[in-house]
């Protein structure tokens, strides 16, 4: 898309030649004859810079700038005149004015000053962009996880994070962590300094995805009216993620591979090849062989991602993280929403532990966020679960409780544990034997005075 200049300017020849000017460069260029018509077309204009002359028939351009920035601070003014003083200068850089000219000018020297405007402000963008990224918790730090599989994964990231070069493969259920992986790659990496620029194949249609790697030339195609840089070239000296690579037009992933091979790229209707220094991570949560087999996805562009491949278990996989993630999100979730709230209690970790997280650690977070928007508890139990969680513990109400490396850590009541084992056992072999001893009895591989006196022992009702 064209970035768009407002030239607001009373004389009619300098209005027309600017925008003649500026849209043989590829701007597209809106002309305003007065302040009064400046105001109507600046709010809903989404203008990068405005031409500004300093007198104008209805008001002064000091005052019109000031205006302009108080509504978009970071909005680019350069200012024109032809009765140019010190102070009136020094008065529009005070304001917040990129630049200012003199009548007459030239029109080159018009071209240079917008050019050199626009990339500064771009630069700007990017530093800035760069310095939230840096500021935010991408690191291993920042990777919550106590259970085998989790610190493996911790320890494969520390070895390719060395590697600054190699593509890596991440494959994994929705919502296992696949992108946070890909950060924490780069912000241990010797790129970390360099932008990280990520993408959802899935999302953007075959030929568009095609434009936004690569770029395009101006003319390549409809709408293509001028020259864009695609992703790669953003990602220079940093990391590209490609999420949902799974989901990449097969035609695609050919011209992927040969990028991957050559180190270099050439922008959709351009001829030129521009090498690139990228690391590639990409992402999927399809099985890819099965891809391979139905002919959706090549195999060597496969085994060409997958010089390291990084498989994340579904959270129902490593039950050990569940409390530490839970318990981290709790955290950022009091600080986002100025809560204050302790903790959960030891039935609701039970039913957390319990839950099969069908949304893996996506789930887990929103749960957690959704409880702190809508309650206000001082310890979050039970009751503050969602539906979902507590429709699982009522269909399977007297289900034993098996506690996991955490909780035995913590210390568990053997004796509590050992009765829940016999409750569910008893009560299923019931259900499974329509409810005669004699039969439930053969099933736990007991005799049927052994299960009546168990059946007294732990507390069974007759409607049991």
């Amino acid at each position: 898309m064209s970035q768009r200049i407002l030239i607001v300017d009373d004389e009619a020849l300098i209005r027309r030649s600017l925008a003649q000017i500026l849209s043989q460069k590829g701007y597209d260029a809106q002309t305003a004859a007065s302040a009064a018509e400046a105001r109507r077309v600046f709010p809903g204009g989404d203008f990068a810079l405005v031409l500004l002359d300093l007198r104008l028939p209805d008001a002064s351009g000091i005052d019109l700038l000031r205006e302009f920035k108080a509504a978009r601070p970071e909005l680019l003014v350069i200012m024109m005149t032809a009765y140019g003083s010190v102070e009136t200068a020094v008065e529009a850089m005070r304001l917040g004015a990129y630049d200012y000219v003199n009548k007459p000018f030239k029109s080159r020297e018009i071209e240079v000053i917008v050019k050199l405007a626009l990339e500064a402000d771009s630069l700007k963008r990017e530093v800035r962009v760069l310095r939230q990224e840096a500021s935010l918790p991408f690191g291993l730090d920042h990777l919550v996880g106590e259970d085998p599989a989790t610190q493996k994964v911790i320890a494969m990231i520390r070895k390719v994070a060395q590697n600054p070069d190699v593509t890596v493969l991440i494959e994994g259920e929705s919502g296992t962590g696949k992108e946070v992986v890909a950060r924490a790659i780069h912000a241990e990496s010797g790129r970390r300094d360099r932008p990280f620029v990520g993408i959802n194949c899935a999302a953007i249609p075959g030929q568009l995805l095609e434009s936004e790697l690569f770029g395009h030339e101006k003319g390549a195609f409809t709408d293509a009216k001028n020259r864009k840089p695609g992703l790669m070239e953003r990602a220079q000296g940093g990391t590209l993620f490609l999420d949902e690579i799974g989901d990449m037009d097969v035609a695609l992933q050919a011209k992927l591979l040969r990028v991957l091979e050559e180190r270099s790229i050439r922008r959709v209707g351009g001829v030129e090849q521009l090498a690139v220094d990228v690391r590639v991570v990409a992402a999927t949560n399809q099985n890819l062989d099965d891809r391979i087999r139905a002919g959706r996805f090549r195999e060597d562009l496969y085994y060409r991602l997958k010089l390291i491949g990084l498989h994340l278990p579904p959270l129902r996989e490593r039950r050990a993280d569940i409390l530490p993630l839970a318990r981290y999100f709790l955290r950022g979730a009091n600080e986002k929403f100025h809560k204050d709230v302790r903790g959960f209690t030891h039935e609701c970790e039970a039913l957390l532990l319990d839950y099969p997280w069908p949304g893996n650690i996506r789930e887990l977070k929103n749960t957690v966020e959704r409880i702190l928007i809508l309650e206000e508890p001082q310890w979050i139990a039970p009751e503050h679960l969602p539906p979902e969680i507590l429709r699982r513990r009522s269909r399977d109400e007297e289900r034993a409780w098996i506690p996991q490396e955490p909780e035995i850590l913590r210390g568990v009541p053997y004796e509590e544990v050992l009765d829940g084992v016999g409750r569910y056992l008893i009560r299923e072999a019931l259900r499974l034997a329509g409810g005669n001893k004699a039969q439930a009895a053969r099933l736990l591989s007991m005799d049927r005075g052994t299960l009546r006196y168990q059946i007294k022992r732990l507390g069974f009702d007759d409607s049991e």
